[in-house]
């Protein structure tokens, strides 16, 4: 506030008036937001390896900027072949091919677009139940980031 002859003068309508523009109002203004998704996720047994395969997904008005993919590996996993944007975490030294986690950079996404990645890996050791997970987060703003992970059980 500024004051001019004994009276009040606010300097906000001037500040929201810029080179001739309408005033912003903040109702008005636009959300900067991604939806990003796991779509799919599938897990498909051979006789000899595994291979999965997920699909990230984006909708929600904007771009989901440096989007990423982190798949969670059951213990006793090894990794045979990667997609090229991908790099699997250091394994033990005693058995170097087990790995616990695959971080993808996927790049950005336009909305409505979706990115695919695959990967082979080694069969589980042990026949108990194992599970598979994959975690996706972009820097854009998700306003649903409940449909982010997936998880499957390896058949």
């Amino acid at each position: 506030m500024q004051r001019s002859r004994g009276r009040s003068v606010s300097l906000l309508p001037l500040l929201l008036l810029g080179a001739g523009n309408p005033p912003v109002r903040p109702q008005s203004l636009q959300r900067w937001q991604a939806d990003i998704q796991i779509r799919t996720l599938e897990v498909t047994k051979t006789k000899t390896n595994m291979s999965v395969r997920v699909v990230v997904y984006t909708e929600n008005d904007d771009e989901a900027r440096d989007a990423r993919l982190l798949i969670l590996l059951p213990v006793g996993i090894g990794i045979e072949r990667l997609a090229g944007r991908c790099a699997a975490s250091a394994g033990p030294s005693m058995v170097p091919s087990l790995r616990g986690t695959v971080l993808c950079n996927v790049g950005s996404i336009a909305n409505g677009g979706f990115r695919e990645v695959t990967l082979t890996t080694t069969l589980p050791s042990e026949p108990l139940p194992k599970r598979l997970g994959a975690f996706t987060y972009s820097g854009t703003p998700d306003p649903m980031p409940g449909n982010n992970y997936a998880e499957r059980t390896i058949p």
